[in-house]
């Protein structure tokens, strides 16, 4: 659903700069989180330390492996996300994942439990970082096919795919990364009323370098597709670029300029060009806060002669540790997208508010709750609009059962509000088991 794993439906360039807001919202240091009390000495000697002993114990070659599985049951009470006929089914998943490592794998283990996610890394958060913190040379290959079975309507039976193979080059002054990755999901397309398979392939190269002591550069270039396999949803391929320029103004607060530039190829002659210009700050003062804020202005240019259109755009990333165990995260972003729907663009602002408590070492309970505000806009009509909204909530328990094994249970709700189908809402709840080596 909306808001929880499907942002390729809406927004796939979001999510990219949205992985790499949040990637600096987690601490950056590659190291062993260390005792202040200790002299630095010792800090970086036990820590190096700690980081030759987390290698995997399971090789094949030159790479280390680290499989993981997941697997859990989720009650959905409307499965179609309808206001008539609801479809009310239990969904299991299970998903065995493998993870290759070339290279300095005792980082990337490291950072993977501080961030929770791996590929997270990227030349342009790393470049504002101490040399000293970034890892060694990485060429990541993983591969995590999700199974999903349904209890009464198996023909959404299916089985989804996730691939990545990603390759990081860190060195003095210039980082490199080349990465390819493969998406084939069946899932709820909500503003279409309908399961979709939905194949998502995104490909980037990016490059940091820095320039002096206080100054850096930063540059993605890239080419995503997007095919649904419904009728009446239009899939689209979009190349797009960014770049950015850095200034450390002291060192934990670095200030960006950025020029973002894109093209949408869309069939039915409703091909896009849009170029954005952008200021950004990126904050991690202290342990207890920290942020990242983007915004500026897109200029977009339509195909088929409508008059340009100007738009403000932003992204805001932010994090404050409230105390030992609670912590708070704010989200919010506006983007304007080739629609999923055949002649319609649309402009998509969102808000999400994350709330973490930790309950013991062992437990954490979370609640989520977001706003999202899409205004869809006929291509050939640009006074024609369809605008919807979307309130979503979840409260999660997380728990460390063993060793390398987590578990959680959640209940969330969805609620759209549309001027065309009136108020919809859908429910769903369920619990989750995590194994990963």
């Amino acid at each position: 659903m909306l808001g929880f794993g499907s942002c390729q439906r809406f927004a796939l360039r979001n999510c990219v700069s949205f992985i790499v807001a949040f990637s600096l919202l987690k601490p950056t240091n590659l190291a062993i989180a260390q005792d202040a009390s200790t002299s630095e000495t010792q800090d970086n000697a036990a820590a190096k330390t700690l980081l030759a002993n987390a290698s995997s114990d399971l090789h094949l070659g030159p790479f280390d492996l680290h499989p993981r599985l997941s697997a859990g049951m989720t009650y959905d009470d409307n499965l179609l996300f309808s206001t008539t006929e609801k479809e009310t089914d239990v969904e299991w998943m299970i998903q065995p994942a493998l993870q290759a490592v070339a290279g300095d794998d005792a980082a990337l283990i490291a950072y993977r439990d501080q961030n929770n996610n791996v590929f997270s890394l990227s030349p342009g958060s790393l470049i504002i970082q101490d040399p000293d913190n970034r890892p060694g040379e990485l060429l990541i290959m993983d591969y995590a096919p999700r199974f999903q079975f349904f209890d009464k309507y198996t023909a959404n039976n299916f089985i989804n795919e996730f691939a990545t193979v990603d390759f990081l080059w860190p060195m003095d002054k210039l980082i490199l990364e080349c990465k390819q990755d493969y998406q084939l999901v069946n899932t709820m397309v909500i503003e279409a009323n309908q399961r979709s398979t939905i194949e998502t392939i995104p490909t980037t190269f990016s490059a940091a370098y820095q320039f002096g002591e206080k100054t850096s550069m930063e540059c993605d270039l890239r080419r995503i597709s997007v095919g649904y396999d419904q009728p009446g949803l239009t899939g689209y391929t979009e190349y797009n670029t960014e770049t950015w320029f850095n200034y450390q103004v002291d060192p934990n607060l670095h200030a960006s300029l950025g020029a973002l530039a894109g093209w949408d190829i869309v069939v039915g002659h409703q091909d896009q060009t849009y170029e954005q210009l952008r200021a950004r700050v990126r904050n991690s003062y202290t342990y207890k806060l920290t942020f990242d804020v983007s915004v500026g202005g897109e200029l977009r240019q339509y195909e088929n002669g409508n008059p340009e259109t100007l738009s403000p755009v932003f992204d805001i990333a932010g994090q404050y540790q409230l105390g030992e165990r609670t912590s708070l995260r704010l989200a919010g972003y506006r983007q304007l997208y080739a629609a999923v729907f055949d002649g319609y663009n649309y402009t998509m602002t969102g808000v999400t508010l994350d709330v973490q408590q930790g309950i013991t070492d062992r437990f954490t309970a979370d609640l989520g709750l977001g706003y999202n505000s899409v205004s869809f806009v006929a291509v050939n009509n640009p006074s024609t609009t369809h605008p919807e909204g979307y309130y979503s909530a979840r409260i999660t328990l997380n728990a460390k059962i063993v060793s390398h094994l987590k578990g959680q249970v959640f209940y969330q709700m969805l609620n759209r509000q549309s001027q065309v189908d009136g108020s919809l809402n859908d429910n769903q709840a369920g619990v989750q088991f995590a194994w990963s080596f």
